[in-house]
């Protein structure tokens, strides 16, 4: 066994304003035999002269350039040259809170069987980190299963496919041989695919995670076509993994639903605060699939069965929304 505890990886490209201070908030604890893995994915600004400038002299930290190829890529470039037992992936422009590592190895210690450690997050808004709003929201703490943890999440709403937002062990990505693949929402498949392959999960009470949100960034602009095409379409083949993984149960009909009522809502919210119209692939996706769901509630029923009246109502409520934020 590894006397790598934790690998951490950080896929980086022009982020030469956020990078110094994203490491250091692991430097503080992040210390050897654990790693630190910066995969440079082409950058063409300052950001690889500050990586260098900064930690060349640790041998903790491990720098790679390759060709830029995305997100996706990136991240599996860092997974292939990992040694610790457990993978976390961290964005180069968010911040991590101290205490992840230590509870992270007093929960390994107690409970050596936990493939999957999930925490709370938050997010800030650029320039004003001591401001910050819940992103991910856990409600029951503790040893579960991590399929529970993903069921309740859908249900409260948080749940974000954001591979940030929880440790894995290697053992689990290499075994079901999970790879990002895609360059754009490359995420989506790997996490529903990581809750539902994992045996045993360990869930804290912490927020260690503070995602910055900035302008210009992928999660704070306007959105074309193609980007709501390729949700779409991660969406597809996430539905696919989840309805492949599981058997026929009562089980699986409840984390579909959950799945699906979650999705469907947050593509039409996408849209809506997108100020465009709710793709038409969307809508025939609601109807087809809402066919054979049973809801338990007259929400769920109204985005199933009459999902024009639910994507008209949400679009009054985002509208005022909209224009009190002006």
């Amino acid at each position: 066994m590894s006397d790598i505890l934790l690998s951490v990886i950080i896929p980086t490209y022009n982020v030469e304003k956020y990078i110094v201070e994203c490491v250091d908030s692991l430097l503080h604890q992040i210390k050897a035999p654990n790693e630190i893995i910066i995969v440079n994915d082409g950058s063409t600004d300052g950001t690889l002269a500050l990586i260098e400038q900064n930690y060349a002299h640790l041998s903790h930290i491990k720098v790679i350039t390759i060709e830029n190829g995305g997100l996706g890529n990136a991240r599996d470039t860092g997974v292939a040259l990992a040694q610790g037992r457990y993978i976390f992936f961290c964005d180069p422009d968010d911040v991590v809170v101290d205490g992840l590592l230590s509870e992270l190895k007093t929960v390994n210690e107690t409970y050596p069987e936990t493939d999957l450690f999930c925490f709370n997050s938050c997010v800030y808004e650029d320039g004003n980190s001591h401001v910050t709003s819940p992103k991910v929201q856990h409600e029951q703490f503790g040893t579960q299963r991590p399929q529970e943890v993903f069921a309740r999440l859908l249900r409260n709403g948080t749940y974000t496919s954001a591979v940030w937002n929880y440790v894995v062990k290697k053992e689990v990505i290499e075994r079901h041989h999970l790879r990002f693949v895609r360059r754009v929402h490359e995420d989506h498949n790997f996490t529903l695919s990581v809750f539902l392959k994992c045996k045993q999960a360990w869930v804290s009470r912490q927020v260690y995670y503070k995602q910055r949100i900035r302008s210009g960034s992928l999660t704070n602009s306007t959105k074309g076509e193609e980007f709501f095409f390729q949700r779409y379409d991660a969406f597809i083949h996430s539905y696919n993994t989840l309805n492949s993984s599981l058997s026929k149960s009562k089980w699986r009909a409840t984390l579909e639903k959950e799945y699906l009522t979650h999705s469907f809502r947050l593509m039409i919210y996408l849209s809506l605060y997108n100020q465009t119209p709710v793709p038409e692939y969307v809508r025939n996706a609601i109807r087809f699939m809402g066919k054979k769901i049973k809801t338990s509630s007259f929400k769920e029923w109204l985005l199933f069965n009459r999902p024009e009246v639910f994507i008209a109502l949400q679009t009054y409520k985002v509208r005022k929304e909209l224009k009190r934020a002006a």
